[in-house]
């Protein structure tokens, strides 16, 4: 029945905002997110996590290149490269608590160079950079080059402190508009899909 009556309140804000436009709050809501005063928030789930030993990262063939870990009972892989770090089906994992973590781990067993390839990139820069991954995950259409990579968090120095715009921009050659995403999902009918996935998450 709750479905039910979230689906009857799209339906007929579909329905307003073909005949009107966005309303004011939408558009302010928008406006506030493209200005960075919105930030997507982490997953509400408990953190699992106490320490970086929790996950048990381990080097999978002695090579110093291909590990896997444990979170929450599943395992995922993971590869390093010099200044390179990939997690495999990162998406999967919205905790930014446990993010934090997990990258912490990474860079105990290998660091990665900062930016300016001085530094070196820190478990809450990385954590920041994962939960750009996972709103590109989120709110870009299945058909999107682009969320298909991102589906894999991968920390190298360039992406360092980068929003998930600028990361877009770089990757597509276009500017993020959220109110070009919602006008063309409802366009081309995937605005519903785009939805559930992110009430039903």
């Amino acid at each position: 029945m709750k479905k039910l009556i979230i689906l009857i309140l799209i339906v007929l804000g579909c329905g307003y905002v073909f005949l009107h436009g966005f309303p004011d709050f939408i558009v302010n809501l928008v406006n506030d997110h493209q200005d960075g005063v919105y930030e997507e928030e982490a997953d509400d789930g408990k953190s699992v996590l106490t320490s970086t030993s929790d996950i048990n990262l381990r080097d999978e063939d002695g090579g110093g290149e291909n590990y896997a870990f444990t979170y929450k009972g599943q395992e995922f892989k993971a590869h390093y490269m010099y200044d390179y770090w990939t997690v495999y089906d990162s998406y999967k994992i919205t905790n930014e608590d446990d993010q934090t973590i997990i990258c912490q781990a990474l860079i105990d067993t290998h660091t990665v160079h900062g930016r300016d390839m001085e530094s070196f990139r820190t478990a809450e820069d990385m954590a920041y950079e994962w939960q750009q991954h996972n709103l590109a995950c989120k709110y870009l259409p299945d058909d999107s080059d682009w969320r298909d990579s991102a589906e894999n968090v991968d920390f190298d120095p360039y992406d360092q402190g980068r929003s998930f715009e600028e990361i877009y921009e770089d990757r597509t050659g276009e500017e993020f508009s959220i109110k070009k995403e919602i006008k063309e999902s409802l366009e081309d009918g995937t605005f519903f899909d785009k939805v559930k996935k992110v009430i039903f998450h």
